[in-house]
Order: structure tokens, then sequence, then C-alpha cells
């Protein structure tokens, strides 16, 4: 292809079903995330109660107390953020969709995603790594 030639730009529906996807898989991260985080705290905080349960004469007890907690917390930061990408390139993806389809009701489409009122099930995915950090932090300042 010559840099003169284009290829030929799609269709407004077909934009619209390939941002959909797109959206549906950045879902999909944030869906994956949230299992990454609860399955990661189910493992540590088992870890972290089979330690506390164990004689506390050794250095090596005084290590996995810290230790935990500061796994604990960095794998939630990691997933946190995680999280706030892909809320990030939904409301990107979204924006796309309206700079170029202002009404998709008007292609016979539906809307793309709930309306901005409704969102705030997206409080749970961005507050559950911010909550598991607080406890972390609490235990890993009590030396509990």
């Amino acid at each position: 292809m010559s840099p003169d030639e284009r290829p030929n730009p799609i269709d407004d529906i077909a934009y619209y079903h390939h941002l959909r996807g797109r959206l549906e898989h950045e879902d999909g991260l944030i869906v994956s995330r949230l299992a990454w985080l609860m399955a990661s705290e189910s493992f540590l905080y088992t870890a972290y109660a089979i330690v506390l349960n164990a004689p506390a004469a050794t250095p090596q007890h005084r290590r996995l107390m810290h230790l935990l907690p500061m796994v604990a917390i960095a794998t939630s930061v990691l997933i946190f953020f995680g999280i706030a990408a892909a809320i990030r390139a939904m409301g990107w993806l979204r924006g796309l969709l309206e700079t170029r389809i202002p009404d998709p009701a008007r292609l016979g489409l539906p809307p793309i995603d709930t309306p901005r009122f409704m969102r705030a099930g997206l409080a749970a995915p961005l507050l559950l790594p911010v909550m598991s950090i607080l406890v972390w932090l609490y235990l890993l300042a009590t030396g509990m």
C-alpha cells in the first residue's frame, strides 16, 4: 500500500461493535483482577493465621509477620492500579464512541453502557483493594 492510499474506513455500526467488544474485554479484566484479589487475599490471610499461631521465638516468625502484610499490600496496590486502568480505558472508549456516534439509537443500536448516575457499581472494584490495603496496614502497624 502506498503512502497516498488509505484503507476504507469502517462504518459506524462496525465501529460500534468493535468498541463494544473492547469495553467487554476491559470489563472482563476488572472481573479477573477482582478474582486475583480475592484469591490472593484468602491465601495470604490463611498464611498469616498460620504464622500468627506458630511459636513466636524464631527470627523467621518475626520476618513472616512483617513480610506477609507487605506482600499483601503490594498485591492489592498492583491490582488496584490494574482496575483503575481498566476503568479509565472504558471511559476513553466511551468517549471515542460518543465522539463518532453521539446517538447510537439513530442507527438502531442499544446504548453502549449504563447511564453515568448508575456507574456506582464501579465503587466495589475500586474500594475492595483499598479496604484490603487498610486491613493489612492495620495488622502491620499493630504487630498482630
